[in-house]
């Protein structure tokens, strides 16, 4: 015998038609209903750039930063009053933190600070005088 109050459960307010049938127990599915696909949400590729400040980004003891493309972003600008030194490809090399950013591109500026990033990102230096 099913109690009054477990009936009322599963046929009280926010138990619509579509999910009578559904197990609550199945996972969502993408798009909930009256939601817009997630390709719909989604940027078109090049449509904006992501945009950071060398300030707001954390150097290691050594004045060492790392950026890994996780996003696998295409591009990334930097904005910055320090003037870029030098650029290239990493040798063998482990920062104060640890990482190993062998064959990483880099960037130099003459505050001290080296920006590591992967080779496949475009990295666009833009320097804004502080």
């Amino acid at each position: 015998m099913v109690s009054k109050a477990a009936e009322e459960k599963r046929s009280g307010p926010g138990v619509g038609p579509a999910e009578e049938g559904a197990s609550r127990d199945a996972p969502a599915s993408w798009p909930f209903p009256g939601e817009a696909p997630l390709e719909a949400l989604l940027p078109e590729p090049d449509e904006s750039t992501v945009t950071l400040a060398l300030s707001d980004l954390i150097q290691d003891a050594n004045g060492e930063i790392v950026l890994f493309n996780d996003s696998h972003l295409r591009r990334l600008a930097l904005v910055t009053d320090a003037e870029e030194l030098a650029r290239g490809r990493a040798p063998h090399h482990v920062t104060a933190a640890g990482e190993d950013v062998t064959g990483f591109a880099y960037v130099t500026f003459d505050n001290g600070v080296t920006l590591y990033y992967q080779p496949d990102l475009e990295l666009v230096v833009r320097h804004e005088p502080g």
